[in-house]
């Protein structure tokens, strides 16, 4: 499991594709749980709750969602 300043380094709050790339491989290697990318989003100011970020990053993890269409889902969600 990742440590807290590990969590700082992969949510630096840049909201650009890259970084949300990085955040979403992550999740998908195991170097950071679901619950721990949710906890990451919400560092980052997300305003979704806390049981539909675990979700994402569930379907992060199994595959449902890959790491290039998140990244590109929230490029355009913060624009």
């Amino acid at each position: 499991m990742a440590t807290k300043p590990a969590l700082k380094s992969l949510f630096k709050g840049k909201e650009n594709a890259r970084e949300e790339k990085r955040e979403a491989k992550a999740v998908k290697s195991g170097k950071i749980s679901p619950t721990q990318y949710a906890k990451g989003e919400k560092m980052e100011g997300e305003k979704d709750k806390m049981s539909s970020l675990k979700k994402r990053g569930e379907e992060l993890k199994s595959g449902k969602l890959s790491a290039g269409k998140y990244a590109k889902m929230e490029a355009k969600e913060k624009k």
